[in-house]
This record gives structure tokens, sequence and C-alpha cells, in this order.
């Protein structure tokens, strides 16, 4: 199956937009007929997240250049960098005013940010090349996975869908040899960046990681020569997302300076840390998982950020895409190894531990990382992973469902009734498993405030 077409068409574009927002709008249900008017998950983060939404709209149009000195915890200076900003959002806080149109937006961005989700991670798979199954599944997967039930409050958690489409128009970009996609692809991270460092600063270390492992692959392979519009726009990119970071950092770095007690001590991070059973550990909301793992989910403190349960089907099938030829085998392996290695940092550390625990390797050596109180929101990259994997997975039993066919003596030509049953054995096959991923991932009704 590697040789599957990658091109997306515009059709299958439209298609894919579409069944992005309406799978968003299902999940969410009935929010769909509450907007404006009821907010989701509950009224602690999302009423102040609504707010930085606004914030941003109004600094936009009457203080750009001081974005971040906000009408709150006056007389502090940078006051918006007390958490993530949300900058990424801020022109959608021009359209509006008022408690209403403050609702009404944040509802909005909650059910797009679900379907940018989907959208990145399908396309991120078809890049690397799968069809438009094994994608669909990828994009149900990394969406709708159930430990996001519990991060349902965390607009800066779940607008994850940046960083699945900005190395998928950077992969497109390599791949047809286009630099203009390259740096949209730039573009898109630096815009992931914007919303917060909860998820843009271990963003930005894996582009710097991916550049080091391209530097390497490209020295093993006696240095061929470099397309100059590849390299260019690579350092333009590279440029532009370096300046968005710093732009970015200045206000936060005003704020460390001021308040020492901004950077996360050991013994915080510990409070945020859990043992490996936190992935069997399923949001209360969960309708498939939330009532069978309440018993584990008492055990453990900061509830909200220990649920990482990443969906059984998903587990499932990405196990089954680790031997699937729809990718080359190092990507399977170097996806594998990524949700082993980001899955063990993701439980943190403990405070007397010492320097054993990966994670307090990174807290304790990678600039800016004492500043993120929670290690297990890392989860997001390793379910990228299980994502991509689950969907090489589901492109291997789509592949099966076909092979049946063959087998059964029916050519691709064939009229019989039974031929013309068994051409959507294929597409039965990824309904069927995205399917089961939805029913995973699927909340308790919503129940409005």
């Amino acid at each position: 199956m590697r040789g599957a077409r990658r091109d997306v068409t515009a059709r299958e574009l439209l298609v894919l937009v579409a069944g992005a927002c309406l799978g968003s709008v299902i999940m969410s249900w009935p929010l769909v007929f509450h907007l404006g008017q009821d907010i989701p998950k509950d009224l602690g983060d999302p009423l102040a997240e609504s707010w930085q939404l606004a914030w941003g709209g109004h600094a936009l149009a009457h203080q750009p250049l001081h974005l971040f000195q906000s009408n709150q915890f006056w007389p502090f200076d940078d006051t918006l960098a007390f958490s993530d900003a949300l900058v990424g959002y801020a022109p959608a806080g021009l359209f509006g005013s008022g408690p209403h149109a403050a609702v009404f937006r944040y509802d909005l961005v909650f059910m797009l940010a679900y379907a940018l989700a989907f959208v990145g991670a399908y396309l991120l798979a078809r890049e690397l090349g799968l069809g438009w199954g094994g994608a669909a599944v990828a994009g149900a997967a990394f969406a709708f996975a159930p430990f996001r039930l519990e991060q349902d409050g965390h607009m800066q958690v779940i607008s994850s869908g940046g960083i699945p489409l900005a190395l998928a128009l950077g992969v497109r970009g390599y791949r047809l040899r286009r630099p203009g996609w390259v740096i949209a692809g730039s573009a898109v991270a630096a815009w992931q960046l914007s919303i917060g460092f909860s998820l843009g600063l271990p963003f930005a270390y894996l582009l710097a990681a991916a550049g080091v492992v391209g530097a390497i692959v490209w020295f093993r392979s006696s240095r061929p020569p470099l397309d100059r519009g590849l390299l260019v726009a690579t350092v333009a990119g590279a440029l532009l997302f370096a300046a968005a970071g710093f732009a970015l950092s200045r206000p936060y770095l005003r704020v460390a300076d001021a308040h020492p007690a901004a950077r996360r001590t050991p013994a915080v991070v510990e409070g945020y840390s859990g043992p490996p059973w936190v992935f069997l550990v399923a949001p209360e909301e969960s309708l498939v998982w939330g009532g069978a793992t309440g018993s584990l989910r008492d055990g453990v403190s900061n509830v909200p950020e220990k649920t990482l349960f990443p969906g059984l089907a998903i587990v499932v099938l990405a196990i089954a895409g680790l031997t699937s030829s729809a990718y080359s085998r190092g990507l399977r392996r170097g996806l594998g190894a990524g949700v082993v290695a980001v899955s063990i940092l993701a439980l943190g550390f403990r405070a007397g531990g010492g320097l054993l625990w990966p994670y307090r390797l990174v807290y304790e050596i990678l600039p800016g990382w004492q500043a993120i109180r929670v290690p297990g929101r890392l989860v997001t990259f390793s379910s990228l992973g299980l994502a991509l994997l689950a969907g090489a997975g589901a492109e291997r039993a789509i592949a099966a469902a076909a092979g049946r066919r063959f087998r059964a003596g029916t050519s691709r030509g064939a009229a019989t009734p039974s031929a013309r049953r068994l051409v959507w054995a294929g597409p039965a096959v990824a309904a069927a498993l995205a399917l089961a991923i939805v029913v995973e991932g699927r909340g308790l009704p919503f129940d409005p405030f």
C-alpha cells in the first residue's frame, strides 16, 4: 500500500472539511443548539478563555502593540501572559461584542478546534502515503481520542490541529519540491505556537529534532545536492517560526522575572505526574470507559490531568500498523519509538527521584521547560503518533477486505451483484473502524451551563 496516491483533490478536501465539521458537531452534541447561551465542560477555564478571545479582538483594534497589557490583575503588567494567551484566535474577537458574543465565539472556536484536529491528522496521513480510508481513521483517532474529553475545558490543549497540519504542509513541500508549501507549513506552525506554549514549546523542540534527524539523514546519504529553493524556504520558515517564538516569549519572560513563582518547582510538577497505569484511566465523561475505570480514577489526585487513556480501538489498530506496509519500516519504527518515548515523558517525575527520570532531564536541561506544569499534556504528541499508526493498521484491514474479493475469483470490473456489493467492503471496513474510535471517544451528552 506504500504506493497509494497522495494527492488530495479539491473534491476530497471539500468532503474532508464538511465531514470534519459534522463530526465535531456530533461529538459535542447538542452544543450547536446552544451557541452563545451555554459553554462546554464547566464554568472554570472556559469562561476565562472566552474573555481572552474577546480581549484579543479588542487589543487588535485598539492597542495592537500592547496586546499583553490586558485589563485584568491590575496593576500588574503583561497580565495576558499569566496563562496561555490564545493569541492565534485574537482575530475572531474582532467580530461581535458583549457577553453573548464572547460565549458564542468560544463555542464556535471549540467545535472548529476539533474539526481542525481531524483535518490536520487526515492530511498528514495522506501525505505519508495512506489512502482516504486509513487517513479518515487517523483523523478520528487524533481528534476524538478518549483522553481529550477531560481537556475540553482547556482551549490551549484541544487546539492541536495546527501540529499535524503544519507537518503535512511541510512534508508536501519537500515531497513535491515546492518551497511555497514549506513556507505555509512554517506559518501554520507559528500560528500553533501563538495559541500557547503548553503545546507550542514541545512542538518547537519536535521541529528542531526533526531538523536534526533530517540533517543526519542527508549527511549519511553522501550529502546529495540540495534544492536551492527548498533550502531558502527552510531557512525562511525557520526564521519566521523563531521570530514568532521570540516575540511571543518576551512578555512571558518579563512575567517570569517579575513573578519567580511562575517557574514550576519540581514539587509542583510532581503533583501533576502519575504512575504508568494513568494510561488506563479514562475521563468520567467517557460513555464507554468512564464507569469501567472509575476505581482507578479515584486513586489519583489532579484527576483532569491524569486521565490519559488513549482508546482501545486506537491502540489495537496502532499495533497492527507497526507491521503494515502502508509506511516504510523506518517510519513505522520512528513512530513507534516516538509514541513510547513521549508516553514515558508524559508520566513526569518524582521530585526526589533524581535525574534518572527522563522528564526530569528535560525539565532541567531544555530552556523554557520549567514553565510547563503538566507533563501529561504531552500525550497530544503520542496521540498523533498512535493515530498515524492506527491509520496504517486500518489500511491493512481495508486492503485485506479488498483482497477477499479477488480470492473469491471476482475481477475488479465484474458486474455481478455480489461483486458490486464487495466493492464497498473496503469503505465499509474504514467506516466501521472510524465508528469504533468515535464511539470510544464520545462523552456523556452535553450538560449545558
